[in-house]
């Protein structure tokens, strides 16, 4: 997965993009993550010369974003069913109620635990290159205007 976003900070090898809501966010008639723009934590591992304000391009591969779905989304669903789960086979008169609370806070547990540990995981995407390109910004500002 390719991103194009603008740097907004340098420290050392890391570099944070700011990257606008892509293509598919523009189609979306919903457009609830469109909300507002993204900073993600990059690596320049390949030392380009950059500065804040230069329009980038990323490289997200796509193993680590399938990893990184499953982080997110599955971990804390798993969590959710082991609590409800484990709560009914420990107490068997649990009423329903106190089930799904305990698996909700299995939930919230596990959007905890992924967050923290995503904070530290050496995983980022990958510095690629300036891009020298439009932005889909662009392409959206001239058709708003004609």
């Amino acid at each position: 997965m390719r991103e194009i976003g603008i740097v907004t900070k340098i420290e050392g090898d890391r570099v944070l993009v700011e990257c606008k809501p892509s293509a598919a966010c523009h189609s979306c008639k919903g457009e609830l993550c469109a909300v507002k723009n993204r900073s993600i934590p990059v690596k320049n591992i390949h030392h380009l010369s950059v500065q804040v304000g230069d329009r980038v391009q990323i490289f997200v591969p796509p193993a680590q974003a399938l990893t990184a779905g499953f982080q997110v989304f599955g971990v804390p669903l798993l969590l959710f069913v082991v609590f409800y789960l484990s709560v009914g086979y420990v107490f068997p008169n649990t009423s329903e109620g106190a089930r799904i609370g305990l698996g909700v806070g299995g939930l919230v547990l596990g959007f905890l635990g992924m967050f923290l540990w995503g904070k530290r995981s050496a995983q980022f995407p990958v510095l690629e290159k300036r891009w020298e390109g439009p932005l889909l910004e662009d392409f959206i500002e001239k058709v708003q205007e004609n």
